[in-house]
């Protein structure tokens, strides 16, 4: 967790030093523990699994990027980027869609160019080799 630099004073923000050990004994408290019986989370690695489990289910990176805080998307990329569905597997997924078979009982229609859609044509294309 990030804050603000201020110190000291009734209602000024903890220092990160300050607020991690608070949570450390929470942790503690609570029972998470791991076998040496030290705190099991710390304020970053809940920050680490907020990031982790929206990219891992589709939130865009560019989203998780500015509620971190990174100057840059970037740095998103470099510590998360391999929780990313990558483009072979979204690209994969949309062709296997496209090609999807179509049942034997439907009767043939005619050709609309207007009722067709994107992933049709895609088919069309594919098999025509355009």
């Amino acid at each position: 967790m990030r804050f603000a630099p201020r110190q000291g004073g009734k209602g000024t923000m903890p220092t990160t030093s300050t607020y991690g050990c608070h949570f450390k004994k929470a942790c503690v408290s609570a029972g998470l523990v791991d076998v040496d019986g030290k705190a099991k989370y710390t304020p970053g690695s809940l920050r680490h699994f907020f990031a982790s489990t929206a990219l891992a289910n589709g939130v865009p990176i560019h989203e998780v990027s500015r509620w971190l805080g990174h100057r840059s998307i970037k740095t998103t990329i470099d510590v998360y980027g391999h929780l990313l569905p990558s483009a072979w597997d979204r690209c994969r997924e949309a062709l296997k869609h496209a090609m999807r078979p179509i049942p034997v009982d439907a009767a043939p229609q005619p050709w609309d160019e207007a009722s067709r859609s994107a992933d049709t044509h895609a088919a069309l294309a594919c098999t025509r080799g355009v």
